[in-house]
């Protein structure tokens, strides 16, 4: 076998390596591009979820705070009543 025809049999089989080689880079590209736009979705989803969850959490802690400042005030009219009742009984 001489020379040319090595050359012959080499040079289209690693022309078509150096074509699959390239190819393969360009999938590997938008495999990539792919795979960072999922996980920019996933952690804007993700993100979203926690201010929901933050916002909901601070609802009801308001709501918490309300109802201990209500039931504070109603408190301090029972006292204001009792002290009022127990003067009236005492005489004073």
């Amino acid at each position: 076998m001489e020379w040319a025809q090595v050359l012959a049999i080499v040079l289209p089989i690693m022309l078509a390596i150096i074509i699959g080689i390239i190819y393969n880079n360009r999938r590997v590209d938008d495999l990539r591009s792919d795979m960072n736009r999922r996980f920019t979705d996933m952690n804007e989803s993700i993100n979203q979820r926690l201010i929901d969850s933050n916002e909901s959490t601070n609802q009801r802690f308001e709501s918490i705070n309300q109802q201990l400042t209500d039931l504070r005030s109603e408190i301090r009219e029972i006292r204001m009543m009792l002290v009022g009742f127990l003067k009236k009984e005492a005489g004073v």
